[in-house]
């Protein structure tokens, strides 16, 4: 809410400087202690707030208890006053070995305070954005937890979810610090996985009603020392969560357990193995019992096999990695001539720069190697099936020095598209071992699949001129990976390879209560799918805001989301099984938009259902008035989307 604040001294000020002091000293505990140093004059307070920030001053010990001095801005800096509520949790961290040889470190929760009308401490408001807290009494024996000298100890701040006095709406933020009594650095720390990895594939993670919201508030809690069940505790529970529905392969532990150098345990989870976080993931092991795995009633003796090299890379497929980075394969030239495409491979090792001087069928190395290829890119394709080529199977026509030449014919260019474009797409398969390409016959070798590539032509040759971006496999990535999806065994170009096929020709079912999400055409498709509408994927759980069109749609060079409206021309109408069509912006929005309501909205502003083909292509769709870029109701603003 935006106010208008004008500097003056209240009137209570002026009549009763002595209550104001005391008030001011009180707190909500109505203790008499020393609230702690108010701080520098904040300047004026912030009167617009759509971000609390939190800064720690420092923390004190006043009789054994502990003082938390913080500040709190809003985004623009400005000290923000007032606040009537907040929430404090206090632990510390047992280092690592000091339960028990081979365990990781742990936290051990002391209490959570909160303030609002009362307090179990003292709560301080300075009047100026600095404000102070007291615990109610020593940590020392809280929670039955023994303090432990020299320990690294966390106090996590919950702030928002209520208003100031006028009315203004405080967001809810978390925020934590770490430090060593009685005010130093502390000397180790337990920060594994970053809340902004959780939201890459999650969007806002808030938990219980949206107070918490980042991994150090739930680690402070959901430990052992806090939570009577133990698939409840942080590490087990979130392993345990991901293990069914997860979009990437399971192994991939830098899914969330990503390199940065922000924190400071990034390599704890190849670093430290404990039967509690591997048997989280590795359910099948009964440790004690020596089920799966050889018996063992600690952790004492885990890292002896389940070194860190070996772990990570058993998890992380190093040696995959490495042989991968030995092979790529290009298109470097292409034609057309009446319904055939010629076109140039070049197969190459990267990491030399050097060619691979035989031809796929000679590779020895190649289990599969195929290229497909499409027309018309500005109409999303002339046919249902991509042609195709598997130039593992079959001699090029000519070539030589890596680079062989090849035919695919049967394309299909519509008279008067000769102008258009078109679209070749690269998958493949190798075999290696030890982080070498070899024979695919070596009983040793694991069979690989490449990253799949696309690339334009037109009738002369390549060009850069292709089919609109809509999405990336960046955007697809940040929860399925860096081209770890494949589907039909070796396709992972999701971002141009998959729509080669999934093309509006593709029809939907014109039976269906909601046609629009049973047409394997990719727009329609990818909607269904993340939505839970598509047959057979009724129970997929999208981890994110589903409403947040930003998290798969990529930007244009001049920052606009690909969803936004109208559409491009090259958007086709919906086909059905009965010959009939749906106008493409009500295609693609009913897909999430089923109501009755709203299909009755669309038809009021032009959409088509299940109509002639004509009326369906005939650009009556209105929607771009309301639901256009600056439109009363921008899809762009209207979706949660984050600006």
């Amino acid at each position: 809410m935006s106010k208008e604040y004008t500097p003056k001294t209240p009137l209570f000020y002026l009549g009763a400087p002595l209550l104001t002091a005391m008030l001011a000293l009180s707190g909500c505990g109505g203790d008499d202690g020393n609230p702690g140093t108010p701080g520098e004059p904040g300047g004026e307070p912030a009167m617009n707030i759509s971000m609390l920030k939190i800064e720690v001053k420092e923390t004190a010990l006043e009789e054994g208890i502990t003082r938390v001095d913080y500040r709190v801005t809003n985004q623009d800096d400005e000290p923000v006053v007032g606040i009537p509520s907040g929430r404090f949790i206090a632990a510390q961290l047992l280092p690592e070995g000091t339960s028990g040889a081979g365990n990781s470190s742990e936290w051990q929760y002391f209490t959570a305070e909160t303030c609002s009308s009362s307090c179990p401490g003292t709560y301080v408001d300075h009047k100026n954005g600095n404000y102070s807290y007291s615990f109610s009494a020593p940590f020392d024996g809280m929670n039955e937890i023994a303090e432990i000298a020299g320990a690294t100890h966390r106090v996590v701040i919950k702030l928002g979810g209520d208003t100031l006095a006028d009315g203004t709406a405080l967001p809810v933020t978390n925020d934590h610090y770490d430090w060593q009594p009685p005010s130093g650095a502390p000397a180790y720390s337990r920060n594994i996985v970053s809340i902004d990895t959780c939201n890459s594939c999650h969007n806002d993670l808030a938990f219980h009603g949206g107070n918490y919201n980042q991994v150090e508030t739930c680690v402070t809690c959901h430990n052992a020392t806090r939570i009577s069940n133990p698939e409840n505790i942080f590490p087990q529970m979130i392993h345990a969560k991901h293990l069914a529905g997860f979009p990437k392969p399971l192994s991939d532990c830098q899914t969330c357990h990503k390199e940065d150098e922000t924190l400071s345990e990034q390599h704890n989870w190849f670093r430290v193995p404990t039967m509690e976080s591997c048997g989280s993931c590795h359910n099948n092991i009964d440790f004690i019992k020596g089920e799966g795995h050889p018996a063992q009633a600690d952790n004492s003796n885990c890292v002896a096999c389940h070194n860190p090299d070996w772990t990570r890379e058993v998890h992380a497929n190093q040696q995959n990695m490495v042989a991968l980075e030995q092979f790529k394969a290009e298109v470097t030239n292409a034609s057309v001539s009446g319904s055939s495409l010629s076109f140039s491979l070049k197969l190459s090792n990267p990491q030399t720069g050097a060619a691979y001087n035989d031809s796929a069928d000679k590779q020895l190395f190649v289990s599969d190697l195929r290229v497909y290829a499409n027309w018309g890119t500005s109409f999303d394709y002339a046919t249902r099936s991509a042609r195709s080529i598997r130039v593992h199977e079959v001699a090029p026509l000519s070539g030589s020095n890596g680079v062989y030449q090849y035919q695919l014919d049967g394309l299909t260019i519509p008279v008067g598209s000769e102008a258009d474009a078109g679209t070749l797409a690269i998958q493949g398969r190798v075999c290696a071992s030890q982080g070498m390409l070899v024979d695919c016959s070596d009983s040793a070798a694991s069979v690989l699949v490449i990253k799949s590539s696309h690339q334009s032509f037109n009738m002369a040759g390549l060009t850069t001129a292709g089919r609109r971006q809509v999405v990336s496999n960046e955007t697809c990535g940040s929860c399925h990976g860096d081209q770890q999806l494949n589907f039909h065994g070796a396709r992972n170009d999701l971002a141009g390879q998959c729509q080669l096929c999934h093309n509006p020709n593709m029809q939907a079912d014109a039976t269906a209560a909601n046609p629009s999400a049973t047409s394997a055409d990719f727009k329609q498709l990818i909607h269904a799918l993340h939505s839970a509408r598509y047959e057979g994927f009724e129970t997929l759980q999208f981890p994110g805001n589903i409403g947040n069109c930003a998290h798969c749609h990529s930007k244009d060079e001049n920052g606009v989301l690909s969803m936004a409206l109208p559409l491009k021309s090259a958007v086709q109408p919906l086909s059905l099984n009965d010959g009939s069509f749906t106008s493409p912006t009500a295609a693609i929005c009913s897909n999430c938009h089923q109501s009755d309501g709203a299909r009755n909205h669309m038809t009021q502003q032009g959409a088509v259902f299940q109509g002639a083909e004509a009326d369906a292509k005939a650009g009556t769709e209105s929607c771009a008035t309301c639901h256009g870029q600056g439109g009363l109701a921008d899809v762009t603003k209207v979706h949660p989307i984050a600006q």
